[in-house]
């Protein structure tokens, strides 16, 4: 009983927030892109509406924006996953841009598409073809990935053959 008297003398009591306050989204638990590090993730991004204050249970429900929904980010909130948000003071910091998003490129769930084929190799029986994506990364993918692609059919048209069995063992690109 003593020690929660002595915790709590040093708690200071929740802000809360109400249906149209503005507030700050924590970017502690989002999943992060592929090849970003954490200490180059904002802390919060917003400034975001409130539209939902559930009280009893520190929830609140927020408006989000498409490019968070397209990582499927939940528009409820723990109160301590939100900051308030405070409004620049022009008289302070003079043209502080302060509507700037983080970009956290595109969802990892999202397709990509193929560009094109630049090469093949075979490597203990075993084909590999090395695919350009739209968004610009090549990658070596197996043949069991590239099976169905059209992309396939060109590259093999390109180097005068029916069947992918019948490329040559060496590497080559068209």
């Amino acid at each position: 009983m003593q020690q929660t008297h002595n915790a709590n003398c040093h708690r200071r009591e929740d802000d809360t927030f109400a249906a149209g306050d503005q507030v700050y989204i924590s970017t502690a638990d989002l999943s992060l892109p592929k090849g970003q590090a954490t200490k180059l993730l904002p802390k919060y991004v917003g400034p975001f509406k409130v539209l939902e204050a559930q009280l009893s249970t520190s929830s609140y429900k927020v408006e989000l924006p498409n490019w968070l929904r397209a990582w499927r980010l939940h528009d409820q909130f723990h109160r301590s996953k939100l900051c308030p948000y405070h409004a620049n003071d022009d008289a302070l910091f003079l043209h502080r841009e302060v509507h700037m998003h983080y970009d956290f490129g595109s969802p990892d769930d999202q397709e990509t598409l193929v560009k094109d084929i630049l090469a093949h190799k075979w490597e203990n029986n075993r084909l590999s073809f090395q695919i350009h994506w739209n968004d610009g990364d090549i990658t070596w993918e197996t043949y069991e990935t590239c099976k169905d692609l059209q992309a396939l059919d060109k590259y093999l048209q390109l180097l005068g053959v029916k069947e992918p069995s019948e490329l040559p063992r060496r590497s080559v690109s068209p």
